[in-house]
């Protein structure tokens, strides 16, 4: 993958990240959990079979940064095909579903592992849905 192309990758991505924590903070009722929220995720978006664009997600006292790279101290890494967390921020896919179908890389849509700690941070895992997937529109 080209330089040029991994910019344009993490460009749409951190747009896409950015512009769901704007959504979400639009809603008062989100403002809680977006303030409460702290968490440093590596995101592995798999390109390839055996390649993965790396990014991070710090989340802290309600601010929300999104980076290239990998992060040396962090609470949990995902792995998961850039269009499957598209759908899954979208909500057109669930959590039950992107942690039990296969992607087209014959891996699960979404998969987790433990942080630098060696703890697996469920807690974080099952919040992430309420950060990153869009509210229904009523």
């Amino acid at each position: 993958m080209e330089e040029s192309q991994k910019e344009t990758l993490f460009s749409t991505l951190k747009n896409v990240f950015d512009s769901v924590i704007e959504d979400k903070r639009k809603n008062p009722k989100n403002l809680k959990k977006l303030n409460k929220f702290k968490a440093r995720i590596n995101i592995g978006f798999q390109i390839e079979k055996d390649y993965y664009f790396w990014t991070n997600l710090v989340a802290e006292n309600g601010i929300f940064t999104f980076s290239r790279d990998k992060l040396d101290d962090y609470d949990l890494v995902l792995k998961a095909a850039p269009e499957d967390i598209l759908s899954f921020i979208s909500g057109e896919n669930s959590t039950l579903h992107m942690l039990t179908k296969k992607n087209e890389f014959g891996y699960r849509k979404l998969r987790f592992e433990k942080g630098s700690d060696g703890k697996r941070h469920l807690g974080i895992l099952l919040k992430l849905p309420k950060i990153l997937v869009l509210d229904k529109i009523r």
